[in-house]
């Protein structure tokens, strides 16, 4: 694993840092090659900013990727896993405890209205201010503390923002929803395995269920339920064309409890029974 950052006021361990001293705001610039990091967790805030690269990461059991201009959130004591999702990586970090925001007398955006992944418009505005977050934080001085406590702030607003405009567009510009329901693809892609949360993608999405819904089929031309479906048979296409695996355990493989559902799905969605499907790849 390589790894080269700009790195400053590093927490003194994971157990968490003082609250009252300028090591409360953690905040950093980091540059990562291919790497894995196991499940773990803090008992503080970690946000990290993507500035180049995509990174993946496991939360509840359900893998989310995100990528330039995504802001990843780690809620304290929330468990996550971390692996990359190119060649490199570079973003930017912050971390800091709840207390910061309790005694910069600023609430943190409702946990329950966003996902791990929030796309952060106005790309520029963001990175000015972690710019300046850095530069104070590499060059300390008299009142850094209550600098760098303003510059949370700052962001917390710039982020609660955010998220309120993005849950407020009714319709929102085609570019901007198509981002987005591509993201979703991209989810029930990478969980293929598992059912999926119908109203954690809208969240995700900064939509309601229905609309998301809605949208999302006039994006791909299937709900998201039928757009799993079809993304299961054609894994399941490929499995038995590629590999020797038994019908029942490519079942199993693509989350299904029960194989005879799958077989039955399968020729619903292909004319042909698996036997008959891999026979035909055989041939061709």
């Amino acid at each position: 694993m390589a790894e080269n950052r700009h790195h400053y006021s590093m927490l003194p361990s994971d157990k968490g840092f003082t609250a009252s001293s300028d090591s409360s705001i953690e905040i950093f610039l980091n540059l990562r090659q291919a790497y894995t990091i196991t499940p773990h967790s803090h008992p503080h805030f970690e946000l990290i900013y993507i500035i180049n690269g995509k990174r993946n990461v496991i939360i509840n059991d359900r893998k989310n990727r995100a990528g330039p201009g995504d802001l990843l959130v780690y809620r304290p004591n929330e468990v996550h896993e971390e692996s990359m999702g190119s060649k490199t990586l570079s973003y930017v970090v912050m971390r800091f405890n709840p207390q910061a925001l309790s005694e910069a007398r600023v609430q943190f955006p409702p946990l329950e209205r966003i996902g791990p992944v929030v796309h952060l418009p106005n790309k520029s505005n963001f990175l000015e201010l972690f710019r300046r977050m850095i530069q104070e934080k590499e060059n300390p001085a008299e009142g850094s503390d209550l600098i760098m406590g303003a510059y949370l702030v700052e962001f917390v607003v710039m982020l609660r923002r955010a998220i309120e405009k993005a849950l407020g567009e009714k319709e929102p510009a085609n570019a901007t929803r198509s981002t987005r329901i591509r993201t979703a693809v991209e989810t029930i892609q990478d969980n293929l395995t598992r059912d999926i949360n119908l109203e954690q993608l809208a969240q995700n999405a900064f939509m309601s269920k229905s609309h998301f819904s809605h949208i999302f089929k006039e994006e791909t031309g299937e709900s998201p339920k039928g757009y799993l479906i079809k993304e299961r048979i054609a894994k399941a296409k490929e499995l038995l064309s590629q590999t020797d695996k038994s019908a029942q355990d490519i079942a199993h493989a693509l989350g299904y409890e029960s194989p005879y559902f799958f077989y039955r799905q399968f020729k619903q969605k292909t004319g042909m029974t698996t036997a008959e499907y891999r026979e035909k790849s055989k041939k061709a």
